[in-house]
């Protein structure tokens, strides 16, 4: 083989950060099997990768991991909504402005994904998801100490978000990297967690406010935060043959020099450049994927005014305060039930996951429709449970379409501008509602307007849809011997055929 050599499947120093924080070795028996002198030095080394997710194995824990971070992160921002009414009365404010207080939260939570996922991918899923929850139970306890709403937009909805992000992305994207035929169902087994905590944390925040004031309770939660510390210590990197193919063409920009140094072929690699590799903005060129990301972004702008003003709603119709906090509760039993049935029904192949995905968020947007025609709290907790049903089955494909639009290889990136969009919509549903609220003196044009605006939003995904609909790999039944291989690269670090396909060619 003239020309060609088995070269370590690792990148140039430019981009060695990237894959040690997704290559790690996925079990001990997974490990570099070569020793001795420095990786300059050395002219030949193995390693061992997945040809394809495992779809089970310890992926089963980060699924697990992430079913209690969405109790943690997700449940927990969601059941903030009972602390509106509290806010507006303790500091005096309008609807809008303090709606901000929650908004900002999620919006942060969401908008930081693709820093959050572009720092996992320089040091670590785990230590980002630590780091993550120390700042968030910090970020707490000064919001303990609040006196306006000001204050609290600060330390609750931007210190308290931004870490809640770090927590967050990292655990979404890896149950993406572990599962592949059984990815829509790990996903809605993970999900599921937050329709788990939308039972449990309303009424107990309820609870905690009524006996500590709101300086109390948001000192428990931050101790319950912490627990998200544990999650992160489950996430266990994985190498996966995409990722190395993508290191592959990404090397094909770099030269060796005559003093055998990594250099640029344009000979500079200015910041800028190093900046757009690592948020991959080259994702924001896919027709596809942007028309997703805008119908997700419509979708998230109308779905997410429930969680803040559904509590103020129901007492404007004469429903008490713990009885309007139970109308989360509500939501979180069919969500959760939902989201477990979707990604199973997902997996069966009997629709697209596409158009699985448009029928729950279409529900979605049908339920908001007719809010204003529910004036009962019998009313209200019929429509919170057919909107619990709807969010399940159209949450647990998010991550899913994702993937299908990006790719493995591109997850982390992919998950980040998808929350990005969700996120800033988050940041502006709940205020605007607040807004049309103040002006009209009831929720009947707030709940109109998202219901349309998610309906409407749907039609973007019927004009482009993912390269890969299905979600299949081009060899869908891999052997479980030929799982586990090393990759042959020549001298331009371009990927050939793997040992075990050159036999069987022969």
């Amino acid at each position: 083989m003239s020309g060609k050599r088995k070269v370590l499947k690792r990148q140039s120093s430019t981009a060695a950060a990237d894959v040690d924080a997704i290559c790690a070795p996925c079990t001990p028996e997974h490990a570099a099997i070569t020793d001795g002198p420095s990786r300059r030095a050395r002219r030949k080394e193995h390693l061992q990768y997945l040809e394809h997710p495992p779809d089970g194995g310890w992926g089963w824990l980060v699924v697990f991991s992430s079913f209690l971070m969405h109790i943690v992160v997700i449940a927990s921002i969601k059941s903030f909504g009972v602390f509106y009414p509290v806010f507006r009365e303790a500091f005096n404010e309008g609807a809008g402005d303090t709606a901000f207080i929650q908004s900002t939260l999620v919006g942060m939570t969401l908008i930081c994904s693709p820093i959050a996922c572009a720092l996992s991918k320089l040091t670590s899923c785990r230590v980002m998801v630590s780091t993550g929850g120390v700042l968030a139970a910090v970020g707490l306890i000064i919001s303990s100490f609040a006196s306006s709403v000001t204050y609290l937009l600060f330390s609750l909805g931007i210190l308290t978000g931004f870490a809640m992000s770090l927590m967050y992305s990292p655990c979404l994207t890896m149950v993406g990297r572990y599962f592949d035929k059984k990815r829509a169902t790990a996903n809605g087994i993970g999900l599921s967690g937050n329709g788990v905590g939308m039972f449990a944390l309303s009424p107990l925040y309820q609870v905690l406010i009524d006996e500590y004031s709101y300086h109390g309770a948001l000192l428990v939660i931050a101790a319950i935060t912490l627990h998200g510390c544990v999650c992160g210590a489950l996430l266990r990197p994985i190498r996966l043959r995409e990722d190395l193919e993508q290191q592959a063409l990404m090397s094909k920009n770099h030269r060796k020099t005559p003093n055998n140094s990594t250099s640029h072929c344009n000979k500079c690699v200015s910041s800028t450049r190093k900046v757009l590799e690592i948020f991959d903005v080259s994702l924001l060129t896919d027709v596809a994927f942007v028309l997703f990301l805008v119908s997700h972004f419509g979708t998230m702008l109308g779905y997410s005014i429930v969680f803040v003003h559904m509590a103020k709603h129901a007492q404007n119709i004469g429903v008490g305060k713990t009885e309007a906090s139970f109308l989360i509760s509500v939501m979180g039993i069919s969500e959760f039930i939902f989201r477990l049935i979707a990604g199973w029904f997902a997996d069966l192949g009997v629709m697209s996951r596409l158009n699985v995905y448009m029928l729950g968020a279409a529900g979605v947007g049908l339920c908001n429709l007719f809010v204003p025609f529910c004036k009962s709290y019998a009313a209200l907790i019929v429509y919170m449970a057919f909107y619990g049903v709807f969010s399940g089955v159209f949450h647990s494909l998010i991550a899913v379409l994702v993937r299908e639009y990006t790719g493995v290889a591109r997850l982390f990136n992919g998950i980040g501008w998808t929350l990005l969009a969700g996120g800033t919509a988050y940041l502006l549903g709940a205020p605007i509602a607040g807004w049309l609220y103040d002006a009209t003196g009831n929720y009947n044009i707030s709940f109109f307007s998202a219901g349309s605006i998610i309906v409407s939003s749907l039609i973007l995904l019927c004009l482009k849809k993912p390269r890969n609909p299905d979600g299949e790999h081009e060899d869908d039944s891999p052997s479980p011997q030929n799982n586990i291989g090393i990759v042959e690269l020549d001298e331009n670090m371009e990927v050939l055929p793997t040992l075990l396909e050159k036999e069987t060619s022969m």
